[in-house]
């Protein structure tokens, strides 16, 4: 298994015990503009508010320990967390400024 993959596991099963509805959840991997891997985590509404913590604290932990064994691979990472509900809107907003643009 390569790291990328590795460190996809490990934020799954984190996730997966910090929320109510672990079947909606969905972990995609992609590479951003800097060349580092992308995780993008998206979860039920309700559930959003497990993974990010009081304060961002959770979710600064997670980027933590995520940082910390990729820097042992010699990769870099990224981590956004949202929900389904948003991941929609962003697209319709996305489309209707590429329509206007037009």
């Amino acid at each position: 298994m390569d790291a990328p993959e590795a460190l996809r596991e490990f934020l799954s099963y984190v996730v997966a015990n910090l929320i109510d509805h672990p079947q909606q959840a969905t972990i995609a991997i992609g590479t951003n503009v800097n060349g580092a891997v992308a995780y993008r985590v998206q979860l039920a509404q309700e559930d959003v508010r497990h993974v990010i913590g009081k304060n961002g604290m959770t979710i600064s932990a997670i980027r933590s320990l995520l940082n910390t064994a990729a820097a042992k691979h010699g990769i870099k990472i990224s981590l956004k967390v949202g929900s389904a509900r948003e991941e929609d809107a962003e697209a319709a907003e996305s489309a209707a400024e590429t329509h206007a643009e037009a």
